[in-house]
């Protein structure tokens, strides 16, 4: 177990986060491939209250407090449940989109296979508005034919990469999920993964069906409040708060326990599946499928390029990293997007603690 030292270096690292308005909220765990090493809350659920805001008081931060993970939704949620769906022979991935009936993909994308789209080799852009300007769209399904219709006329990237880190693939493999499955992506998350890891009470989308939402950590303002238990991701917000992309709950303890399941087999999906979504290589693109690797020697990840080492980032300032060799992992969650909207703010805070946490 780590000493004093590193905990108390660690923990001051990230209260100097709070005390320098780069979050308000943050949960650090190191885990082996058996058990937390460190576990560590720090911070409020938000700060304090807009002057339209008449919600209770901001909560102390607790191992609990769930965290918006924003993009760490596409390796947790998107990625691990189209696992599930080639194993149960739903899809394949090296099968073709212009296979899959039901769908208007982009006539240019109809040569692309499944995997290029886990691993953004793909001409779609990285990003497009889908106006998710209200807090909830009633109904999901239509929210799905809105924004597929709108990605099925968008024109391809033209700048001859061979990858392009997008959100629109994912989109679009969270409504293939749930065309497949006849289910939205968010129960089907809970039936095929969260449930069956034991994590349904730690893992959501659509938190607030299930939890006080002054129990979330609170992400970017919104009409004279802030939002807490909406997902920080506009487009995730436009699709209900189920998507592909973006959209799930989760606390750092859980994301762990996820990651320890990963890696000792122990999950829902054969060994053999795991094994080929997260040691997936292409010339052509950095990620495995679902999975990012460091890409330079000042990883955000404290790792150099060429380690055996994957993991996500998350916009509202959400991380997990995983030495595939050693199975230890890192996880650390803040809510960065609620107090800046520069996701460089905490660069240098992430690359610090990552640093210490491999060396524990």
């Amino acid at each position: 177990m780590p000493n004093n030292a590193y905990l108390n270096r660690l923990n001051d690292i990230l209260c100097q986060g709070i005390d320098h308005n780069l979050f308000s909220a943050a949960q650090l765990v190191v885990s082996d491939n058996h058990k937390n090493l460190v576990s560590l809350a720090v911070g409020k659920t938000r700060t304090l209250k807009f002057k339209n805001d008449f919600n209770a008081a901001p909560l102390p931060v607790h191992a609990r407090t769930l965290f918006d993970v924003a993009s760490l939704t596409k390796p947790l949620a998107t990625a691990s449940l189209m696992m599930k769906a080639v194993e149960e022979k739903v899809f394949n991935i090296q099968q073709k989109l212009v296979s899959i009936d039901g769908l208007a993909f982009p006539p240019y994308l109809l040569s692309n296979t499944v995997a290029d789209l886990l691993s953004h080799q793909t001409d779609l852009i990285a990003w497009a508005d889908f106006h998710g300007k209200l807090p909830r769209c009633v109904d999901h399904k239509i929210a799905t034919h809105h924004v597929m219709r709108q990605i099925a006329q968008m024109p391809p990237r033209d700048d001859g990469k061979t990858w392009c880190y997008s959100d629109l693939g994912y989109i679009l493999l969270g409504i293939m999920l749930e065309m497949a499955y006849d289910i939205d992506l968010g129960r089907l998350f809970k039936q095929k993964i969260a449930c069956p890891l034991g994590l349904e009470n730690d893992m959501m989308f659509v938190p607030l069906e299930h939890v006080n939402r002054e129990e979330i950590a609170a992400t970017c303002p919104y009409e004279g409040a802030y939002n807490q238990g909406h997902p920080d991701d506009a487009n995730a917000r436009a699709l209900t708060h189920i998507a592909g992309h973006a959209g799930l709950f989760a606390n750092a303890e859980a994301v762990a326990a996820f990651v320890r399941a990963l890696l000792s087999k122990d999950f829902p999906v054969i060994p053999d599946m795991i094994d080929a979504f997260i040691t997936y290589r292409s010339p052509k693109t950095p990620y495995a499928l679902g999975w990012d690797r460091p890409t330079s020697d000042d990883s955000l990840s404290g790792r150099k390029k060429g380690d055996h080492v994957i993991g996500h980032l998350g916009f509202t300032g959400c991380s997990v990293w995983i030495d595939l060799d050693t199975q230890r992992s890192v996880t650390l969650l803040t809510n960065r997007t609620h107090l800046n909207q520069n996701p460089q703010s905490i660069a240098q805070l992430r690359r610090d603690i990552y640093t210490i946490c491999w060396e524990l």
